[in-house]
């Protein structure tokens, strides 16, 4: 064990040497760069897809239009009877007056039309439920549609209520599909990542040939070989890693100013704020598994790349 430690101690301190003293490290990280940055975004891209299904599952808010011709008793009842079912969160009753003054302030263009042309308002009084969970929306569509709620809610909204949940599933299973293709992606760029480094390294040993050689004969073991170029690959990987991380901060960064609809009051600015939320709160994780991925990737592109030739040269000094 004490020799073990010794070995891998002595060839990470070899090896960081060599990425700091040999020339030509600069290409190295460029193309090791490339590919993790592209890794970045499609992550950025899996969490931006995770965050619309986040927004899509807690599109829980439903708006029930009163008859004109229902009563208050019956508003009362209908109110009362929603409030009282386990999975409804909210329920709040808007009365044409509020529904007016709350479209007066969200497009007063078309609140100075309706003025214009001397319309009477026509918004009408509508119950606003929100819902626990998007699975509950079936149970509460059965619900609504029991007869003594027909004289109270316009019926057309279940019939729009059921087409606007099967966009909401169908838009669902779009952006699930989507997340997932996102995954395969960044695990198809993992193993690019390991056929850049398998080449990179056959490079670095094509010109320290010599060295190998002269390591081989003295009957050096395969892992005091292996750490060297490990370590190496390695120390690239993570400038590659720093350089990506502070490309892709600052792609997040002026994005909103490059794309208006991102920024705040813009058409996709929820959306913005889940993502930023969502990746604030996974970027513990995702640092962890971005250290712990490096060396395993830099160890399978090390040994790929010269186990064949140390294979090959041990059994020649063999014979």
């Amino acid at each position: 064990m004490p020799q073990l430690h010794r070995i891998l101690l002595r060839g990470a301190k070899r090896g960081l040497q060599t990425a700091i003293r040999e020339e030509g490290w600069g290409a190295s990280v460029g193309s090791l760069f490339g590919v993790l940055f592209l890794a970045q975004v499609l992550v950025l891209l899996v969490i931006g897809a995770h965050s619309g299904l986040t927004l899509l599952r807690e599109q829980t808010d439903i708006r029930l239009e009163i008859l004109d011709n229902a009563s208050i008793v019956q508003i009362q009842d209908l109110i009362s009877n929603i409030k009282a079912l386990p999975y409804v969160e909210d329920v709040v009753y808007i009365t044409r007056e509020e529904a007016y003054n709350k479209q007066k302030s969200r497009d007063p263009t078309l609140i100075s039309f309706l003025q214009k042309f001397g319309i009477q308002n026509p918004f009408p009084e509508t119950v606003g439920v929100r819902l626990k969970t998007l699975d509950d929306y079936k149970r509460f569509m059965l619900f609504l549609q029991q007869p003594v709620f027909a004289k109270t809610m316009n019926p057309k909204f279940l019939s729009e209520a059921t087409d606007q949940e099967k966009q909401i599933y169908r838009l669902l299973d779009i952006v699930t599909s989507a997340r997932l293709f996102l995954f395969l992606i960044v695990g198809l760029l993992l193993v690019v990542l390991v056929f850049v480094i398998i080449e990179l390294v056959r490079r670095r040993a094509v010109l320290r040939r010599e060295e190998l050689f002269v390591e081989q004969l003295v009957g050096a073991t395969p892992l005091a070989i292996l750490v060297p170029f490990c370590m190496e690959v390695f120390a690239l990987l993570l400038v590659a890693l720093v350089l990506s991380l502070i490309f892709v901060t600052g792609l997040v960064y002026i994005l909103p100013y490059i794309v208006p609809s991102l920024a705040s009051g813009g058409l996709f600015w929820p959306w913005a704020q889940e993502v930023m939320r969502t990746l604030l709160a996974f970027a513990p994780l995702l640092a962890g598994a971005e250290i712990i991925i490096l060396p395993v990737v830099a160890s399978l592109g090390t040994f790929f790349a010269l186990w064949p030739k140390i294979r090959s040269a041990r059994l020649s000094v063999g014979s």
